[in-house]
């Protein structure tokens, strides 16, 4: 087999994905990265607004948790289990307060 024949079969067997028209390279993905993301932060902030009263933590305050734990895995290529990492973090600085100095 000759290199380019090497070339061809190596790319026929990467997987290709479309990309919508009228949209540049990769645009339309991000968007839909971001909604998403802001659909599961949603959603662990209610799962925690019904979990927490508002005397142990503010609406305000949990919704402030949620986006910074959730800052921290941005560059996190295996996104599955960000919302589950986020959550169990957040419920954890709730119940185990900063010891005070």
């Amino acid at each position: 087999m000759t290199m380019p024949e090497q070339r061809v079969r190596q790319n026929a067997a990467e997987p290709t994905f479309p990309v919508p028209p009228g949209t540049e390279s990769g645009r339309m993905a991000s968007l839909t990265i971001e909604r998403n993301d802001d659909e599961q932060i949603g959603e662990i902030v209610g799962r925690l607004e019904r979990r927490y009263t508002r005397e142990q933590i503010s609406s305000a305050d949990l919704d402030s948790r949620v986006r910074g734990f959730y800052r921290d895995f941005a560059a996190a290529r295996i996104r599955i289990f960000v919302s589950i990492f986020v959550e169990r973090l957040v419920r954890r600085s709730i119940e185990t307060p900063l010891p005070s100095r």
